[in-house]
C-alpha cells in the first residue's frame, strides 16, 4: 500500500467521522432542535422538578413532542416549561399537563386534552401541575410501614394475652371451652371481612382519585368556582337592594299610617256616634213602623180607610166651587183698585160728601177675567 492510498483513507475516515458528528450534534444537541419543525407552546407549572431538556411530552401513553428548555418566573413563582410538539400531533388550547415521576426519578410531562378550546399555536400558554416526588411517597410509606409495624407489634402482644387468657379460660370452662373457641373463630372470621371491605374501598377510593377524567372534572370543578362565587355576590347585591326597596316602602307605609293612628281615637270616637245616631234612627223608624201598621192608628186609617178618600174628594169640590164664587168679588176688587188709581182724589172728604153712580165703567175689564167676556 503506497503512501496516497493511505493518506485518502484517512480523509475518507475523517469526513466520516465530521459528517457523524454534525449529525449527532442536530440529532441529539440544541442546534438540531432548533431546525425541528412543529408548535412550540410553554407550560406553566409550580416547579420542575424532574423536568430537562429532551424531556418526553406524552398524550395518552404516545410520545408527542419533548421539552426544549426551562425557566424561572419573575420573583420565582413558577417555572415555564418550553415544549416543542411535533407537528403530526396537535391538541386544544384549554388542555392541561401534568409532571409524571417513575420510582427512578425519570420525568415525563403529560398532556390531558381539552374538549372546549381552539387548536394549539406556536406561543400558546396552557396551565400545569406537578406530581408528588417518588421519594417522598417513599418516606411517607416507610414512616406508615414504621407506624403499622409498632402497631403489629402492640397487635402481637395483645394477641399474647389474649392467647393466655383464652388458656385460662378453656382450663377452667373444661368441655364448654370447644364453645368459646368456636366464637372467637366467628369473631376473627368478621373481623377479616370487615378488614377485606375496608381494602376494598380505599382500592376503590384510590382509583377514583387517580382517574385521570376525575381530575379533569374536578379541575373544571375548581376553574367554574370563581365564576359561580361571583354569581352569588350578584344575587346577594340584588337581594340587598330589594330589601333596601322594601324597607323604603315600609317607610312610606309608615308615614302614610303615622297620621291615621294619630286620628285614631278620634275618629273611632265619631264612628261610634255615627252608629248611635244610625241605631237611633233606625229605632225611631221601627216606631213609625210600627205605628203606620197598627189597625187602630191614624196613618193606618189615613192610609186605608175610603172614607177619607171621599172626605177628600169632596172638599176639593167644594173648594172648586167656593172658587167660582170668589172669582165675582175678585173682580169687583180689582175694579175698585183700577177706580183708586186713576182717581185717587175719590178717597178724600169730597169722595165721601159726593156719591157715586153705582155704575161700574163700562172701559174697566178685570185681568182675570178677559178671555171668559170675550
Amino acid at each position: 500500500m503506497d503512501e496516497r492510498q493511505q493518506e485518502f483513507r484517512v480523509g475518507i475516515m475523517a469526513v466520516v467521522a465530521l459528517a457523524a458528528a454534525v449529525v449527532m450534534v442536530f440529532k441529539f444537541g440544541e442546534l438540531g432542535n432548533r431546525w425541528k419543525s412543529g408548535t412550540r407552546i410553554s407550560i406553566v407549572m409550580p416547579s420542575a422538578s424532574g423536568i430537562y431538556p429532551e424531556t418526553p411530552v406524552r398524550m395518552s401513553g404516545i410520545r408527542i413532542g419533548q421539552v426544549e428548555s426551562t425557566a424561572l418566573i419573575a420573583e420565582g413563582r413558577g417555572v415555564v416549561v418550553h415544549v416543542l410538539i411535533d407537528s403530526d400531533h396537535t391538541f386544544r388550547n384549554d388542555s392541561a399537563a401534568k409532571v409524571t415521576r417513575s420510582l427512578l426519578g425519570d420525568g415525563a410531562i403529560e398532556i390531558t386534552p381539552g374538549e372546549e378550546g381552539e387548536a394549539i399555536r406556536n406561543g400558546d400558554r396552557i396551565v400545569g401541575r406537578t406530581a408528588t416526588d417518588p421519594t417522598e411517597i417513599v418516606a411517607r410509606v416507610e414512616q406508615r410501614l414504621s407506624s403499622t409495624l409498632v402497631s403489629f407489634e402492640k397487635t402481637g402482644q395483645e394477641w399474647g394475652l389474649l392467647a393466655n387468657n383464652l388458656n385460662r379460660v378453656l382450663e377452667a370452662s373444661g368441655p364448654d371451652g370447644v364453645n368459646t373457641i368456636q366464637r372467637s373463630a366467628m369473631a376473627l372470621e368478621q373481623f377479616t371481612r370487615t378488614m377485606k371491605s375496608a381494602e376494598d374501598t380505599l382500592t376503590a377510593a384510590g382509583t377514583l382519585i387517580g382517574d385521570p377524567r376525575y381530575q379533569q372534572q374536578l379541575q373544571q370543578t375548581l376553574t367554574a368556582l370563581p365564576e359561580l362565587l361571583t354569581e352569588t355576590r350578584g344575587t346577594l347585591r340584588s337581594v340587598n337592594a330589594v330589601i333596601r326597596q322594601v324597607d323604603s316602602t315600609m317607610g312610606n307605609i309608615n308615614t302614610a299610617t303615622a297620621p291615621l293612628a294619630q286620628h285614631s281615637h278620634a275618629m273611632v270616637t265619631r264612628l261610634n256616634q255615627s252608629l248611635n245616631n244610625i241605631e237611633v234612627m233606625t229605632g225611631e223608624l221601627a216606631m213609625v213602623s210600627k205605628l203606620v201598621n197598627q189597625n187602630d192608628g191614624t196613618v193606618k186609617k189615613l192610609l186605608t180607610d175610603p172614607s177619607v178618600y171621599r172626605n177628600l174628594n169632596s172638599t176639593a169640590a167644594s173648594l172648586v166651587v167656593l172658587l167660582e164664587n170668589l172669582k165675582p168679588v175678585v173682580s169687583d176688587l180689582q175694579v175698585f183698585s183700577d177706580k183708586v188709581a186713576r182717581h185717587p182724589e175719590l178717597l178724600g172728604v169730597r169722595g165721601v160728601v159726593r156719591g157715586s153712580s153705582g155704575i161700574k165703567d163700562s172701559g174697566v175689564v178685570p185681568a182675570a177675567f178677559e178671555d171668559n167676556t170675550r
